[in-house]
């Protein structure tokens, strides 16, 4: 499977070289790299330069003003070519070698829709991280919250099918597409119990500083696709509920529709096979 990678960035050109550095360790090489440049004024233009000149793939390198995040995202879907799409910010990081190969095969699982991991997030002043899993993908989870971005390899079929990311959304345009897929289409997707990428706290959506601004979008969109009712047995559920084997199942009010299109693999080298926690999950 061919993968393209998108990477918005604006003026970043010191944390960028960290990005381009994880990919160009990948054992499976991109199809292409398309860098969304929000004209930029810092050497990110000729950080790019020296990588095109260097990689051994296509670099794609579009300089013109955007109206945000999202915007970038979708003017990169535009130019990137590959039967697959992933999402890397200008501060995120791939975490192994094998990362894109094991998402790639995961999403051969699920060939018109998403696969998706965990991702670690880091803070840097400190020199610590910690684990974000994406375990028990269920309606009611994603009604409280979204896969990660940087965890998510998107097949081109599933982006056409589902349409392109909202653009008037400032932080949770992602969380957005994501439920449009999960919840309205119920597009396949295949979950592969790993840490595959690596983002930073400051970030729009995990700044202290715009967390009020964040949660109030996310509020925003989840009251745009779910009822009262669902969101408050996705409340139950998350403090009591999800704690328990089958959990999913007993929480008053299951609703075969609370369960997700998503199977669950775990990784041993590069061969995927079914993760038996996913047993105890639904």
């Amino acid at each position: 499977m061919n993968v393209s990678i998108v990477t918005p960035t604006w003026n970043r050109s010191a944390t960028l070289v960290r990005t381009i550095e994880s990919i160009e360790s990948q054992s499976l090489r991109p199809l292409r790299h398309v860098i969304v440049d929000n004209l930029s004024e810092d050497d990110t233009p000729e950080l790019i330069a020296r990588y095109k000149d260097r990689a051994s793939y296509s670099v794609v390198h579009i300089r013109e003003r955007d109206s945000g995040i999202y915007d970038a995202m979708n003017k990169g879907v535009l130019a990137a070519g590959g039967e697959a799409l992933y999402f890397l910010n200008d501060d995120d990081r791939l975490l192994e070698q094998d990362s894109l190969r094991l998402l790639s095969k995961a999403l051969s699982g699920a060939p018109e829709g998403i696969s998706f991991a965990d991702v670690l997030v880091a803070n840097r002043d400190r020199g610590t991280s910690k684990r974000r899993n994406h375990r028990q993908m269920n309606r009611l989870t994603l009604a409280e919250k979204s896969i990660c971005q940087q965890a998510t390899l998107y097949s081109r079929k599933a982006i056409e099918s589902v349409g392109p990311f909202d653009g008037d959304l400032r932080a949770a345009g992602d969380y957005d597409w994501m439920i449009r897929a999960l919840v309205r289409h119920r597009i396949p997707a295949v979950y592969l119990r790993r840490a595959v990428a690596e983002f930073a706290e400051g970030g729009v959506s995990s700044d202290p500083a715009n967390a009020s601004t964040f949660l109030a979008e996310m509020t925003t969109v989840a009251n745009r696709h779910f009822s009262a009712d669902i969101r408050a047995r996705a409340l139950r559920y998350r403090r009591f509920w999800r704690k328990l084997p089958w959990g999913l199942h007993w929480c008053p009010g299951f609703e075969k529709a609370d369960r997700l299109r998503v199977a669950s693999r775990i990784a041993l080298g590069t061969t995927l096979i079914p993760d038996p926690l996913a047993l105890f999950d639904f």
